[in-house]
């Protein structure tokens, strides 16, 4: 556990236009709102001091600057985020600072003054080094923009880049995931995040989907995809530390670390989430109402959910047996597991192991996280009920 560990998140929700598979809060257009919303958040920043659910905590130990496209704001906006952050709550010397980019943001001059702001870790959207599979994902940058901007972060000085990449993509060619992890290689960042492409409600490629425009991956064709990720990824000398994470000795993303393993985060801006002492909440999510709210000295928040012991217990399951360390169970929750027939299976199987009362999957097990969650947390909740317990 790392509770005492405070991380801040800042939403720039600012985007040329909406990736056809994304659900996540942003808006195409309206640059002309960049500045009005850079203030409503260092308002917020100023707000959340005075707030009962945060206070005057600090100082953070990470800053991350999510999207959207973080790197479409002027620097000097991202700067004076940082510069209000530090002043209100304090940002640790030597804390991580990441910023996602989007390759047709990549600027040398840009890079340097986000660099020069404070930011030391840059994140890449690629996706794909393969043209095709970004036509396909409805991406507006080739592979030559992908690496131009990895290849200019190293030259202004990144010395932490993680690189995004997507697989199981409909209709992808089948060699064209293998060509992209062989340039990636070839590239050598420091971080590789791979996500399989999940469709989302609500999205073009959901619209799509439903109208039978859009296949769907198979689950075998899913498994086959992830195996050869982790592969060469793991042979190549990366660590699998998050089913969906890889990275260099000593780079791995600080801020999701403390995340996915109790640490405490302040969420800023438009639809962010913030979790502290058992609550989490979250912001609105459109932006007019989101900047008037803190205009008019108003709260931006959108709604917000105690964490009780069973909801707790919950993500530290899901959540740990994603990670490489799994999770730490408690006595209690030992002795139900080891009673469990469907969790004997599963350790006899040699796809978890158990020392001392930590619980782990094994290697490529990792693609079977949350159904091994799923089992566990049934087992233990079907044991509290055995006992006449709430």
């Amino acid at each position: 556990m790392v509770a005492d560990r405070l991380g801040l998140y800042v939403h720039i929700p600012f985007c040329p236009q909406r990736c056809p598979y994304c659900a996540f809060a942003v808006v195409t257009g309206r640059m002309d709102m960049t500045e009005g919303y850079v203030q409503a958040v260092c308002d917020e920043l100023v707000w959340s001091a005075s707030s009962p659910s945060w206070g005057n905590r600090g100082p953070f130990d990470t800053v991350f600057f999510g999207g959207g496209t973080p790197s479409r704001l002027a620097p000097k906006l991202i700067a004076r985020i940082l510069e209000t952050a530090n002043r209100i709550h304090g940002i640790r010397q030597g804390a991580e600072i990441t910023l996602e980019a989007n390759p047709t943001t990549a600027d040398a001059q840009r890079f340097g003054e986000f660099r020069d702001a404070g930011v030391n870790r840059l994140s890449i959207g690629m996706q794909s080094l393969v043209d095709e599979t970004l036509l396909l994902l409805g991406r507006t940058h080739s592979a030559a923009d992908a690496i131009h901007a990895y290849s200019l972060a190293r030259q202004i000085g990144f010395r932490s880049v993680n690189c995004d990449l997507i697989f199981s993509v409909p209709a992808e060619p089948a060699a064209a995931l293998a060509t992209t992890i062989e340039q990636l290689l070839v590239l050598e960042p420091d971080h590789i995040s791979a996500y399989a492409l999940s469709v989302e409600k609500d999205t073009p490629f959901h619209r799509r989907r439903l109208q039978g425009d859009l296949p769907e991956v198979d689950e075998d064709d899913d498994a086959t995809q992830f195996a050869q990720v982790r592969q060469h990824l793991t042979r190549a000398g990366f660590e699998q530390y998050e089913i969906s994470n890889f990275s260099r000795p000593g780079h791995r993303c600080a801020h999701n670390w403390d995340c996915w393993t109790g640490g405490e985060y302040l969420g800023i801006g438009l639809s962010s989430h913030s979790f502290v002492e058992g609550e989490r909440w979250w912001n609105l999510s459109d932006l007019d109402r989101y900047c008037q709210a803190l205009q008019g000295g108003v709260s931006p928040r959108s709604g917000s959910e105690a964490i009780g012991p069973r909801k707790k217990r919950e993500e530290r399951i899901w959540l740990g047996l994603r990670t490489c360390e799994g999770v730490e169970l408690e006595a209690g929750e030992l002795a139900a597991m080891q009673s469990s027939t469907q969790m004997g299976i599963l350790l006899s199987s040699g796809r978890l192991t158990l020392e001392r009362q930590r619980l782990r999957l094994v290697g490529e097990n990792f693609a079977i996280a949350d159904a091994v969650a799923a089992t566990l947390i049934e087992t233990l909740e079907r044991d509290v009920a055995v006992a006449g317990c709430p």
